[in-house]
């Protein structure tokens, strides 16, 4: 599969599920960005995602809005954060799923995201993956959900743990209790 067919194949997917979505080139690679709402554990209950396609890969990422740049640009909690985002990189692996009761596909584990703080002084807390076209041809439906459907989900669910360590509200072991817990529904 070429970049501009993912392109379309994913703008088409986007309109069939009623996705607002704006198409954009960013220092000549053409990119799709996207506003989630309703997340309600994010700031300002947003989420973004920008999907930019690369020769060879798009990247996805799904990331916080303003508010939580800003939050994070003041907090005094930033090595708890890391500690937290490292925690979660080793262990919460991003399992796709059709949401209908696995009526389309079992559940797989597709891709390998990483969750980071960004380096460019932005302040983006992101979840990005890097989806190499010749896969997507393989599981389009199947990446297609991943990336607008179960990574902002995802980003939604941690939410607390992300933000309640940020404000300083919660310890790390705290949130890592509360991941356990909620997202990888360990049992004690």
């Amino acid at each position: 599969m070429t970049r501009m067919e993912a392109q379309v194949h994913i703008e088409n997917y986007l309109k069939s599920h009623n996705i607002r979505y704006a198409k954009n080139v960013d220092n000549g690679i053409p990119h799709i960005t996207i506003l989630y709402v309703n997340c309600d554990r994010c700031p300002d209950n947003i989420l973004e995602s920008c999907i930019w396609f690369y020769k060879d890969v798009m990247e996805a990422r799904v990331y916080y809005d303003q508010t939580a740049a800003n939050w994070c640009r003041i907090s005094s909690h930033i090595p708890e954060l890391m500690r937290l985002l490292n925690y979660i990189n080793a262990r919460v692996w991003p399992r796709t799923t059709d949401g209908m009761g696995n009526g389309l596909y079992m559940p797989s584990c597709l891709y390998t995201s990483r969750i980071y703080l960004t380096e460019d002084d932005r302040y983006d807390i992101t979840l990005t993956s890097m989806i190499p076209y010749d896969f997507f041809e393989l599981a389009p439906l199947e990446s297609e959900d991943f990336i607008t459907a179960y990574c902002p989900s995802l980003l939604d669910e941690l939410s607390p743990a992300i933000f309640g360590v940020l404000f300083g509200r919660l310890d790390t072991e705290q949130t890592i209790e509360y991941i356990k817990k909620n997202i990888l529904h360990e049992v004690d």
